[in-house]
């Protein structure tokens, strides 16, 4: 009994993570404060899914029975298919916040304003421009091999996994919001699963590609270090914006890192 029991609660946590950081359709269930403090743990898997139906997408019969210019496009939708935007909404208001270059109080303010400013569109566009520019790269490079999309399939892993090892570890700009009821209680459990599948999916770049994939990592680390000095300094701490932000940015720098990568050490672009 006890054993159903634990296996009930593992299923309440991974849906209930499937259904607060994306669309894909889970059964309806009533979780407590509990559950989310456990379901970050399962917040990589998203980004397997994700990793996956790039991979699938790219590789096999469908690279070959698909045009490249359909491929690219599935691919730079899948994210926004899974995700439904959740985390381009953290990533607009904190580049509205950041470009007011207010006080820390009004920016924290414009954190949790509806409405949608210039900058945050205009970021919006620049980073969602370089994804594109990158994953093109990435895609029409002569020497992309299935190695190569496994690689950039774990970015999204990668991210997640970051993204949530950051939330429970950086400091909390204000002691309210979604994040900060989620992480307050920092619970092992959790923190070690991330870091679990954080180094398997770390290791697994290593693998497929040593050179590649010590660059993704080194551009994961640093995007880190710097999200978290410039959130320290502008925010006085970390909040559920911010985390979009990270989890956007730290996709974008990786995605653009493996495109210089192939570019740079295996081969021109044809």
């Amino acid at each position: 009994m006890c054993g159903k029991d634990m296996e009930l609660k593992v299923f309440r946590w991974l849906a209930t993570a499937f259904t607060v950081y994306s669309k894909v359709p889970m059964p309806r269930i009533r979780w407590d404060e509990d559950d989310m403090s456990y379901s970050l743990a399962f917040f990589p898997l998203i980004g397997v899914l994700m990793g996956v139906l790039v991979f699938v997408i790219n590789t096999g019969i469908l690279s070959i029975t698909l045009p490249v210019a359909v491929r690219i496009i599935v691919t730079l939708i899948i994210p926004l298919l899974i995700t439904g935007g959740i985390h381009l909404d953290g990533l607009m208001d904190t580049e509205d916040a950041l470009n007011s270059y207010a006080d820390k109080e009004r920016k924290l303010e414009i954190l949790k304003d509806p409405h949608i400013g210039a900058f945050a569109v205009i970021s919006l566009m620049k980073w969602m421009l370089i994804f594109a520019a990158s994953v093109t790269a990435i895609l029409l490079n002569s020497v992309t091999s299935e190695r190569t999309i496994a690689i950039f399939g774990l970015i999204f892993v990668v991210a997640r996994g970051l993204s949530g090892i950051a939330a429970m570890v950086f400091n909390k700009a204000k002691p309210d919001g979604m994040l900060y009821e989620e992480t307050k209680n920092r619970k092992k459990v959790p923190m070690v699963l991330l870091w679990i599948q954080l180094v398997i999916a770390a290791a697994a770049m290593i693998y497929m590609d040593p050179l590649c994939g010590a660059a993704v990592l080194s551009g994961a680390a640093m995007t880190t270090l710097y999200y978290r000095s410039k959130a320290y300094k502008e925010f006085g701490g970390v909040t559920g914006d911010t985390a979009g932000y990270f989890l956007t940015v730290s996709e974008v720098v990786m995605t653009l890192v493996l495109s210089l990568c192939l570019y740079a050490f295996q081969g021109a672009m044809p």
